[in-house]
């Protein structure tokens, strides 16, 4: 009897473990569910409104380009060519940003484009066999002129990315000389055709291109000579 009553006791001891363990793995259950429920909630919750720091960058407004224009623009005003200054700058008005040393850069830069499109032209012109000889005698002459401002022309790029060391002063120095013997060279090869009898139409082609380089290259010495100190 007291046997069989044991084994009752041990019987309902292990019923009600059974029953402990079941309501802890609910419990358990619960909670995880809970936890990932809210989990989800805050995952959806930043992809309908992200944080600040997830925002997109704030883009350029759409006025800065005019503003860029507006100090080419200014800038242009006082060249000796300022027509010719703002239809070549303009295009370039956000590269150039407002930058005084940008914008000596880019005139150059532009202005050995030219040079480099003069020089093109004149050596398929000299290539042609209907010249005479003096005309081919001047329009030689005037190539060489050309490749003498294109060699002017970089020498100044190159010095304009060598001015921050000791020697600025003199780098300036030679850029102004080699932008005023530029000038000078593309002046001489328009001069050579006054002086000879060349047809016409050869001579103001040619010094149409070759005139258009000393504008541009004037127009980019005035900017070195106000912009770099």
């Amino acid at each position: 009897m007291e046997g069989n009553t044991l084994k009752l006791a041990s019987n309902q001891v292990l019923r009600i473990g059974v029953f402990i363990l079941l309501a802890i793995s609910s419990i358990t259950s619960a909670c995880n569910n809970s936890t990932n429920s809210n989990a989800q909630t805050k995952i959806n919750d930043y992809s309908s409104n992200p944080p600040s720091n997830y925002d997109t960058p704030t883009t350029t407004p759409s006025n800065s380009t005019q503003t860029f224009k507006n100090y080419v623009k200014t800038s242009c005003n006082s060249t000796t060519y300022p027509s010719i200054c703002y239809k070549t700058l303009s295009p370039y008005a956000s590269k150039i940003e407002g930058d005084p040393m940008k914008l000596c850069n880019v005139s150059l830069s532009l202005a050995l484009k030219a040079a480099n499109k003069a020089s093109s032209t004149i050596s398929k012109i000299l290539k042609s066999n209907n010249l005479t000889k003096i005309a081919k005698e001047v329009v030689q002459d005037c190539f060489g002129d050309v490749k003498d401002s294109i060699g002017e022309l970089r020498d100044s790029l190159d010095a304009m990315g060598n001015l921050d060391g000791v020697d600025r002063s003199f780098q300036i120095s030679n850029i102004k000389t080699w932008l005023s013997g530029s000038i000078t060279n593309d002046q001489t090869c328009s001069d050579e055709f006054d002086e000879m009898n060349v047809d016409a139409t050869l001579r103001d082609k040619i010094r149409k291109i070759v005139l258009d380089v000393a504008r541009k290259t004037s127009n980019a010495l005035y900017f070195v000579n106000h912009n770099l100190y």
